[in-house]
Formats: structure tokens, sequence, C-alpha cells
């Protein structure tokens, strides 16, 4: 296979994913600093846009064409045997320890199993920021259902794009103004006002724009050419993309700590900046000679975002199911936090690694650098 159908590892960007999923645990947590952690979703969505519209890419441009069935198959080795273990083990917990709320729960188990649970949750008008007492366990489904609808129809609009759209140009000033009409559709369906944001929050139509912002940049920073840079020689280009990188991570950090699910911002405009905020540190992390990229590398941020996906599967349960009405205390947060790190890594390693790669492969891929930063 030639280089442009090969994955090219990027430790930075499990790094960024890392402190994704750190700052969703953390809003979930209730820690007050961090009160718009809840934007780690939104990291998560750019993230996605960009590293599965590169795949794409780099398949077409290899190959000539973009396998649908093995893409999605692929996708469903990464995604199913997690997820519907999640599902299991928390069904049988909820029949063994709380068998009065599972009868309310079987319509959230169907959603979830159909990767419609943002609809779905529209639909019954079920609040994202509710408290835990009553909150589903499976709420933090919903981010995962937009995901997977964008898996289903994006690589089928980009075959078409890239089959009938011959300037690359055109193409992405397309994929631009479908960005803008998502985030216009949640500038007017929001209604200043109203505390109940779900509509705009769950929404495929007002959240794409984040995934289709990220398929823009995959457009014009490539990770799979990015092994023709000389790495470890810093010059003007490195040094541009360390500004703006640094730049889109300190307001990242900002409006994780100093913005709120309640502010008009967030759905005026404030989650394009955030969306455009990560573009801008992921513009930097892939760049081979960015101190951004070799800071969002440390090794502990790389452990936790090769783990992110189970570790978001498992946290939010956890909580809920571990929830007793009270103010958490550091020990209790302690004890659940080191249980999700625990059966996140269990999960990893000895389940979804070996399906997602088959049984003995997995250590080869490393070895090759084969391990793609793919959600």
């Amino acid at each position: 296979m030639s280089n442009q159908g090969q994955a090219h590892y990027i430790p930075g960007l499990d790094g960024l994913r890392g402190l994704a999923v750190c700052a969703v645990i953390a809003y979930h947590l209730n820690l007050g600093w961090f009160p718009g952690g809840f934007l780690g979703v939104g990291i998560f969505f750019v993230l996605s846009g960009y590293l599965i519209t590169d795949l794409l890419i780099r398949q077409w441009e290899g190959t000539g064409r973009i396998d649908l069935l093995d893409f999605w198959i692929r996708r469903a080795r990464r995604l199913l045997p997690a997820m519907c273990s999640v599902l299991l083990i928390v069904i049988v917990w909820l029949a063994v320890f709380q068998t009065s709320r599972l009868a309310d729960l079987w319509g959230d188990v169907a959603a979830s199993m159909l990767y419609v649970t943002n609809w779905w949750f529209i639909v019954n008008d079920t609040a994202y920021f509710s408290r835990f007492g009553t909150a589903s366990p499976f709420m933090h489904f919903w981010s995962l259902a937009v995901e997977e609808q964008f898996y289903l129809i994006w690589p089928v609009l980009l075959m078409l794009g890239l089959r009938f759209v011959t300037h690359r140009k055109v193409l992405l000033t397309l994929i631009l103004l479908g960005a803008l009409a998502s985030a216009l559709a949640m500038f007017f369906l929001y209604v200043p006002g109203l505390l109940d944001t779900s509509r705009v929050y769950y929404g495929t139509d007002t959240r794409a724009f984040s995934l289709l912002i990220g398929a823009g940049l995959a457009l014009c920073r490539p990770a799979g050419g990015l092994a023709k840079e000389r790495k470890g020689k810093r010059g003007t280009a490195s040094i541009l993309f360390d500004i703006a990188g640094f730049a889109g991570l300190a307001v990242l950090i900002w409006m994780i700590n100093r913005t709120s699910q309640y502010e008009p911002f967030l759905y005026q405009g404030g989650m394009v900046l955030q969306s455009a905020a990560t573009t801008a540190v992921i513009a930097a992390v892939v760049h081979p000679s960015t101190w951004l990229g070799r800071f969002l590398g440390w090794r502990p941020l790389r452990w936790l975002g090769i783990r992110s996906y189970g570790i978001y599967l498992w946290h939010y349960p956890i909580l809920v199911l571990t929830f007793t009405g009270e103010e958490r205390s550091f020990l209790h947060a302690a004890v659940q936090m080191a249980a999700v790190l625990v059966i996140a890594a269990i999960s990893w390693t000895y389940f979804e690694k070996p399906i997602r790669y088959g049984t003995g492969n997995w250590r080869r891929r490393e070895r090759k650098g084969m391990q793609a930063n793919k959600l």
C-alpha cells in the first residue's frame, strides 16, 4: 500500500483527546472550576471530523476509491464491542441493585443500540443538564449517536464530492457552507432565556458544524502527508503553527473554565469559536516540529487519550449508579475515577484492542506506527 493509504500516528492528537475526556469528567464530577467541561465533547467532534475525513481522503488518493463497506465494518469493530459491554453490564447492575429504574430505561437502551439517542432524548424532552439523581446512565450516548450518524452519511457525501468536484478549494467551500448552515441552525433554533437547550444541544443538524469544520481542516492540513515534512527542524511555519495552536488551546481552557451551559454566547457562536480553536490546536499538533505537539504528546495524556473511548463510555454510568444523593466527597470521587480508569484500561487491553486489530496483530501495528488516531 502506498504511503497515502497508511495511517500516520500523531501522539499529540491522543493527548488532546485525553484533555477533552478529562474536561468532560470534571464537568460531570461537578468540579466548580470547570463549568464548561461539557465542551470537551465538541473537541471530540472536531477530532472525529478531521481524522475520519483524512482517513477517507488517503484511501481515495491511494486507491482511487472509498470502500464504504470496509469503513463501516471497521467502525463497527471499533465502537460496538465496548458500547455493548457497557449496555449489558449496566442492565445487569440495574436488574440486581436498582430494579425499579430498569423498566424506564429500555427505550434508552434501544435508542443507544440504534445510535439515535440524541433524537430519542429530544423527542422525550430529556434534558442533558439534569441532576444525577434522575439522569439516565445512558445520557452520554447522545454524542456517540451524533458521531455514528456522521460516520454513516459523511463517507457517502465525501465520496461524491471527491468524484464530481474537481477542485479541492470548491469542495472545501462546500464543506464550510455546510458548517455555516449547521451553526445558523443552532443560532436560530436557540431560544434565549429557555433553560432547556436540549434541541440545539443534542441535534445532529445543530452540532454538525464541529464535525464539518474538522473535515475542512483535513482538506487543508492532511495528517497523511506529514511524513514528508522534516521532523525536528523548526522554521517559520512551525513557529506560526505553535502561536496559533497555543492561542487555540488558551481559548479552549478559557471557555472550559469560564462558560456554563446556560450562557447564550455558546449557542450564538461560542461553540463555533470552540471548534475553530480546536482546529488551530490540531493544525499545530500534526506539524512534526511544534512544541505544542510535544506538550500534548506527554505520555500520561496519551495514555488517557488512547483509552478515552472506554473512559467516556464508563464514567457516566459509574457516576450515576453510585450517586448517593449527597455532595460527593473527595474520597468518593477518587474511588469512582479509579474504577473508571481500571475498567477502561482492562476493556482496552483485553477486549477492544484484540477485536479491533485481531489477536496477535495489534503489537505489530504499534511497532509499525499503525495505531492511527481514530475514535
